[in-house]
């Protein structure tokens, strides 16, 4: 949920129960982990670790053991979720469709998993068992399910809006019933909508549009949360990243590598040229999403994530190559470099080589414009070493690449590339931006006050 939009609608009028808690509690903008490795921005917070802590930072995962990409599941994440430690205490919790974790029991509270939450590929689960019957006898099935699923036709496209908004009011529906099971001490709950209308309507983001009509409707469920909790529970609404234009060069990483001279080859002289196409997201994009998942449905586990292996990096370059990309949410590029002693075969030289490497890398990254309008496209170069630690540090990708997202850009030149074009090779219109945020209120909680540096 976009906090440059929370803000503004909040201040319009739009979002009453919002500016509320903007107007009497705490606000802050909160850093986290999605300039870098945005999937891991729930499993981090959940669990109360850096990614180098992580088993997996995203679902297609390179392996520096055997130089190869694989498939990397919620169920590697052995962490310990924070409500584990609030069941201990004898505190009664309920869970309500949080993504990307594996399912975790709730001693003597209830967790419901996938009702309508992002990113559902294990079903329906909840904790106790019966759970989950009750919720589907009382409340039906989620209106949507799968965002990705609904074809990409304007007809289709109105439904999924009309799902989506419908989708609010269920999962609203399902929290209020959850509070109503039996006493409780925190509700965690997490509305999915927002990352649904912005990565399919974020092209209308306008006024009354998708976007905002989201919005509307999850801050009204927001206020009638808040009226069942009571005036005496503490409330906290935020959001770990926000939203804004898909813009991003990550699909042709490996291609300005090579330009930039960590190729098999010497670079050709700069020149224009369009961007290598991945043909299995092209096919991915013409054909209909039902059918699609109609195939996928179908297709044994491995078949199936192999082919997400072809769609991420269908010619994955790997360790022969002195730098080379690796799958990342794609509105963050990621790179590695091929280091001796940690990848196989790896090619540069750990100490002064790899610094050299890595520091042009970045330098030539930080050149690229976008000839139009002469603003840059990368935002910031970080280097994961020198923020994430742990067990699991050196399975991370070296640099992060944080792509422009303020304006749509879709050439990119620099001194040392040329002129590329970035052709089209997703059909969402906005993906996630770094900006989270947070407002509190509530007993004990001292507002209007604006936290910086959280």
């Amino acid at each position: 949920m976009e906090w440059t939009r929370v803000r503004a609608w909040a201040e319009a009028g739009l979002l009453p129960h919002l500016s509320r808690l903007l107007d009497t509690g705490v606000r802050a903008e909160l850093r986290g982990f999605a300039d870098t490795l945005p999937d891991t921005v729930w499993p981090t917070l959940c669990l109360g670790v850096n990614p180098g802590q992580l088993e997996k930072y995203f679902y297609i995962q390179y392996d520096p053991g055997t130089g190869r990409l694989g498939y990397a599941g919620d169920e590697r994440l052995a962490g310990r979720p924070f409500w584990s430690d609030l069941c201990e205490a004898g505190r009664r919790v309920v869970i309500a469709d949080v993504p990307h974790l594996p399912f975790h029991p709730v001693p003597g509270g209830l967790h419901v998993m996938g009702f309508g939450a992002h990113d559902n590929k294990g079903g329906l689960r909840t904790d106790p068992p019966e759970l989950g019957d009750e919720v589907l006898g009382a409340l039906g099935a989620h209106p949507v399910g799968d965002c990705e699923r609904y074809n990409k036709t304007p007809r289709s496209l109105a439904r999924l809006e009309g799902d989506i908004l419908d989708g609010i009011a269920a999962q609203g529906a399902l929290f209020r019933w959850l509070m109503d099971r039996r006493p409780w001490d925190v509700f965690f709950g997490v509305f999915s909508a927002a990352h649904c209308m912005g990565h399919h309507f974020w092209h209308r983001d306008e006024a009354n549009g998708p976007v905002e009509r989201a919005y509307r409707a999850i801050d009204r469920e927001i206020g009638a949360l808040r009226e069942r909790a009571g005036p005496e529970t503490r409330l906290m609404v935020f959001a770990p990243h926000g939203m804004g234009t898909l813009a991003h060069a990550s699909w042709n990483l490996d291609e300005i590598l090579d330009l930039l001279g960590y190729g098999e080859r010497a670079a050709a002289a700069p020149a224009a040229r369009r961007g290598r196409v991945n043909p299995w997201r092209r096919l991915r994009m013409v054909l209909p999403s039902r059918l699609q998942y109609w195939i996928k449905d179908r297709l044994p586990t491995s078949l199936e994530e192999r082919l997400l292996i072809h769609w991420y990096a269908d010619r994955f370059r790997g360790p022969s190559h002195r730098a080379f990309s690796v799958p990342n949410n794609e509105v963050v590029g990621a790179i590695r470099v091929s280091l001796a002693g940690r990848d196989a075969g790896g090619r540069v030289a750990p100490g002064a080589e790899y610094e050299r490497v890595v520091d042009d890398i970045a330098t030539g990254l930080s050149e690229l414009r976008d000839p139009v309008s002469g603003r840059a496209v990368v935002r910031r170069v970080l280097r994961l070493d020198e923020h994430y630690s742990g067990p699991h540090a050196t399975g991370l990708p070296d640099l992060a690449v944080q792509w422009e997202t303020g304006f749509a850009w879709s050439r990119i030149t620099s001194p040392r590339i040329g002129e590329m074009a970035i052709q089209p090779q997703d059909a969402r219109s906005g993906s996630h931006t770094d900006r989270g945020w947070l407002v509190a209120a509530g007993p004990g909680v001292a507002g209007p006050t604006e936290v910086r540096g959280a």
